[in-house]
């Protein structure tokens, strides 16, 4: 740390003054604060004291402002006058020489200095600073030189990291042993001993909240940003009578609050460490923490008391009623004051950064805690915190509705909103239009005004420099947070990117491979997944290329490949499969595996014959950009194809691609062919990633250099390596690069790892960067648990099914419900049963009569419904024209339809008279009276479950268009707004 400041704890509204310490330039300033224009802090100096010996660690006397101990690097303790710069210092040796890393004075005048550790002498020394100083000043002690001592010696061969005493409790402070624990000592103890111990590591930056010093915080050593949060009343040894506990406090040990990882790195090279833990004077349970990146966070902390029952008996009765007061501590909420400049998503790297902060004990304009701020150009500012935001609720269909009272926010409510007006709130629902995918920024700036719903108008550029040239998923990467993460547009928007799963389901988003690439037109990268997944000509068991050239077919072998041992050779079974599709032979390079090469060339894409590449060529130049068609031709080796791809074309790019290609045609080049060949390339646009490895190969001649070039779409860079590689080059090709889409995410590895359990953690994920369960379960659907199970894909399914009913989208969680069944059935062994189980029967229409079932079937009857006596049944009706309107069990009628009054129900469509019916509808939908779903399901039974009346559907439909309310009279049910209604 270069730079420190300290507010005066004694500063009042009138005189408000802070110590602004120089580490490097070894200088003390006294300052008194003149005036502060918002931007800017105005100040002027007091006193200064320049040319201070150079020093690891300081602390400011809470008794006295003008005097400051510094610690030096030889382990001696300097009291210095701030307002005297010319008198000598007081110093305080050292027996054995070493570094002083703290410093810390108490209230009573001493001051504690920890020092590092040698061996047996003691690291923590407590000296009387009053007295020293009449020590010093006395002729009869200069006379004499008698040498000064500490008055207390504590912590033999250990090392001390920090330093704090407590203001309740002055001959009590908290000490950090390096790399042990915490320890708190009372200096009324003749012992020496602690009072409470804490083993820990985070021994740092220990700073105790002014406002219940019962808790105070340390942090980790360099680069650990763990911060750990304690309370001084339970611990392993301690006396809690000594801090005042009370009764009925539950002791827990460890520490009370933990945060893992509490600063994070732009890069692994960049850890941040942790400068300064500091605890606000104005508001309890606010801590500061800095790191050395620039990042200040504020966490705001709050107790919770739970009441708990001890003493429990017999059947979990209390024997004696007492009750335990169980005290825990919880973040309420964090504030991120200031950014590092290289913070991939708020960074501004032309901004200066936060070097040290510490809080005021006044707050600010708004009357909310601040904090002085010192930035890396030397400039200091105030920070007030921003407030908490307008109450409001998120529904699961988009909507949002924010509280307008006393937070600024101003907007006219329309017509239906006026109930919600009269409340002070108002509603806004997303906006449903070709910009609905835009995102507004996950994370707002905490340190700003707040920022009401009118204001998100404008779109913030991204920070984050992508640098050079981008590889096929960094590409991803960047489409996905410039899409999603760093636009900030209307909360309408806003909103609709929230519904962004709900759309695509709505748009019949599921197991439909070519209707899913079109609902994904907006993501080439989805879109590529499901066109490998929509590959026509033969079942390959959604295996990938890694599964086909290393003979994994996973767990169950015997499901993929009926009728196979448990140790099976597929490579007769991999050549039928390249005779049925009529494969080409492999000529470019030398195999023992031509069969496995020629298969997986095929799920790339690659390895096509001459007529099919010149009919893909066509179909890729008529549809894409001439150099895909270009360089598909040109790995297949077809350099006059590649050509007249590229004749095609009416840009510069293309004519220029095609002199550089017909020169590497023509013969050998020499160095000025290369460096021209890499002229061209430098003035391409980094978009044409063809375009790219065409000029690549021309340059160079080698397809191991494409390889390199990981701008190439993925299929592609796998294709040319089956064409060109040798085996053993080829295996560590392929495996290094599945390996890397699993760690990264990659969508484009499902080419790779195909649909197997290999699929499974790349797809876990893909989930944590792009937050898309959605495609992933879709997708894995097609093969778990038809070929293998997996308890993750098995809390994805569950988790969809979810999120689709919160959607309210019961129709289509209903289809993803049948369809993934269908999916988990057709095994090749052909017994048809599927491997998702279905759902247990919900619900059941029962007779009012007898109260049993009025399902015809007796295997759907309940068995633990009693058998009727014989004289219930006799003169049953099971006439044709009766049956599904009557019991089958009494014979009785069903209840009647509160709006025709008719008997509910309809007859069995397996009867006559069912099926004359049913040749009626379809009758009447021919004619264009009706549609034919409607007309069958109009006599249906509409059962409302607040209200639990019965109608007809058709009845219900027609009545439900024009009201609300249930038509029994009398009843008050809103029938309509029951799951949608009774007529939806």
């Amino acid at each position: 740390m270069e730079t420190a400041i300290r507010w005066s704890p004694t500063s009042s509204v009138e005189e408000q003054r802070f110590l602004l310490v120089d580490v490097t330039g070894r200088s003390f300033r006294h300052c008194k604060v003149e005036s502060c224009d918002g931007k800017g802090l105005k100040y002027d100096t007091i006193s200064v004291h320049r040319n201070v010996p150079a020093f690891r660690a300081f602390d400011w006397s809470s008794l006295d402002e003008n005097i400051v101990a510094i610690g030096e690097g030889s382990g001696s303790a300097t009291v210095l006058r701030l307002d005297d710069e010319q008198s000598s210092p007081l110093s305080l040796p050292v027996k054995s020489q070493r570094p002083a890393n703290a410093v810390a004075f108490a209230k009573t005048g001493l001051l504690a200095v920890g020092l590092e550790r040698v061996r047996n002498d003691t690291s923590l020394n407590f000296w009387d600073v009053g007295h020293c100083l009449l020590a010093s000043t006395s002729p009869v002690s200069n006379s004499r030189k008698t040498p000064l001592e500490s008055v207390r010696k504590y912590a033999s061969s250990e090392a001390i990291t920090s330093i704090k005493f407590f203001q309740d409790q002055p001959d009590t402070l908290v000490a950090g042993v390096k790399g042990t624990c915490i320890r708190l000592y009372d200096l009324r103890e003749t012992t020496g001993n602690p009072i409470v111990q804490f083993p820990t590591s985070s021994v740092h930056n220990i700073g105790i909240d002014p406002l219940d010093e019962n808790y105070f915080a340390s942090a980790g050593a360099q680069k650990d940003t763990t911060i750990h949060i304690w309370d001084r009343r339970v611990g392993p040894s301690s006396s809690t009578a000594s801090f005042g506990s009370g009764s009925g406090y539950n002791a827990q040990f460890g520490p009370v609050l933990e945060y893992r990882r509490a600063f994070e790195a732009s890069t692994p090279a960049a850890q941040p460490q942790i400068w300064s833990l500091r605890y606000c004077r104005g508001r309890r349970g606010y801590l500061g923490a800095l790191a050395s990146n620039g990042d200040f966070k504020i966490f705001e902390t709050k107790q919770a008391h739970i009441a708990e029952v001890d003493g429990l008996g017999q059947g979990g009765w209390s024997n004696n009623g007492q009750t335990t007061i169980q005290q825990k501590l919880r973040t309420e909420r964090v504030h991120h004051v200031t950014h590092a400049p290289d913070s991939h998503r708020h960074g501004r790297e032309d901004v200066a950064h936060t070097v040290a902060f510490d809080f005021t004990n006044l707050a600010g304009p708004k009357g909310r805690p601040s904090a002085l701020v010192v930035r890396s150009d030397k400039g200091i500012e105030v920070r007030e915190l921003q407030g908490h935001p307008p109450p409001f609720a998120l529904s699961s269909t988009g909507q949002l509705v924010i509280s307008s009272m006393g937070h600024g926010i101003k907007k006219e409510p329309s017509v239906h909103d006026n109930i919600l007006a009269e409340a002070g709130l108002y509603q806004v629902r997303p906006r449903m239009d070709n910009s609905s995918s835009q995102a507004i920024s996950a994370s707002e700036r905490l340190d700003g005004p707040a920022k009401s719903a009118g204001d998100l108008h404008h779109k913030q550029q991204p920070t984050h420099k992508w640098s050079g040239r981008l590889s096929s998923r960094e590409n991803h990467e960047r489409w996905f947070e410039d899409r999603y993460l760093y636009q900030v547009p209307s909360v309408e928007a806003a909103l609709a990117t929230l519904q962004v799963s709900r759309r695509r389901c709505v748009q019949g988003y599921l197991f439909d491979c070519q209707r899913n690439i079109e609902v994904v037109a907006d993501d080439p990268w989805l879109q590529d997944m499901w066109e490998w997944i929509g590959l026509r000509g033969i079942d390959l068991s959604y295996l990938g290329v890694c599964n086909i050239w290393n003979v994994d077919l996973g767990s169950e072998k015997s499901i993929r490949i009926s009728g196979m041992s448990d140790n099976p050779d597929i490579s007769y079974a991999v050549e039928a499969i390249c005779r049925s599709l009529e494969l080409p032979e492999l000529t470019s390079v030398e195999t023992s595996l031509p069969a496995h090469r020629r298969l997986c060339l095929h799920i790339c894409g690659f390895g096509l014959s001459a007529e099919d590449l010149d009919v893909t060529t066509e179909s890729v130049t008529g549809q894409g950009p001439h150099t895909k068609a270009a360089a598909l031709a040109l790995a297949h080796g077809d350099h006059k194809q590649a050509m007249a791809a590229l004749k095609k074309g009416s840009t510069s790019t293309h004519r220029e691609l095609l002199l550089a290609l017909a020169g590497f045609v023509k013969g050998p080049n020499d160095n000025t062919w290369n460096s021209t060949i890499a002229d061209i390339a430098t003035s391409l646009p980094d978009a044409d990633a063809f375009a790219l490895a065409i000029l690549t190969y021309v340059r160079t001649g080698s397809w191991h250099s494409v390889l390199s070039e990981t701008y190439l779409p993925l299929y592609y860079r796998i294709g040319v390596a089956l064409m060109y590689l040798p085996d053993a080059d080829l295996t560590t090709y392929i495996s290094t690069l599945t390996t890397e889409c699993i760690h990264h995410g990659d969508i484009e590895g499902i080419r790779l790892t195909g649909l197997s359990e290999q699929a499974v953690p790349l797809l876990q994920n893909y989930i944590l960067k792009y937050h898309d369960l959605q495609s992933a379960i879709l997708a894995i659907s097609h093969t778990s648990p038809r070929y293998f199970s997996s308890p993750l894909v098995d809390i994805w399914r569950r988790e969809y099914r979810n999120l689709l009913n919160t959607y309210r989208l019961f129709i289509p969680r209903v289809r993803f419900d049948t369809g993934a069944t269908k999916l988990s059935a057709s095994s090749p062994n052909g017994d048809g049963k599927p491997a998702l189980v279905p759902p247990a029967k919900q619900v059941s229409l029962k007779c009012n009569n007898c109260d049993q079932s009025l399902d015809r079937n007796p295997a759907h009857e309940s068995t633990s419904a009693p058998p009727l006596p014989p004289s219930s049944t006799a003169g049953s009706i099971f006439a044709d024209h009766k049956s599904g309107t009557v019991c089958p069990k009494c014979g009785k009628h069903m209840p009647r339809c509160v709006v025709c009054m008719l008997w509910l129900g309809m007859p069995d469509p397996h009867t006559k008279g069912g099926a004359q019916m049913n040749a009626q509808a379809m009758e009447r939908s021919r004619e264009g009276k009706g549609e034919m779903g409607r007309e069958l399901m109009k006599d249906f039974v509409s059962v409302c479950r607040g209200c639990w009346h019965m109608m007809h559907a058709g009845h219900a439909e027609e009545w439900f268009q024009e009201n609300r309310e249930c038509p029994v009279p009398g009843c008050e049910c809103r029938c309509a707004e029951v799951d949608g209604g009774l007529g939806g």
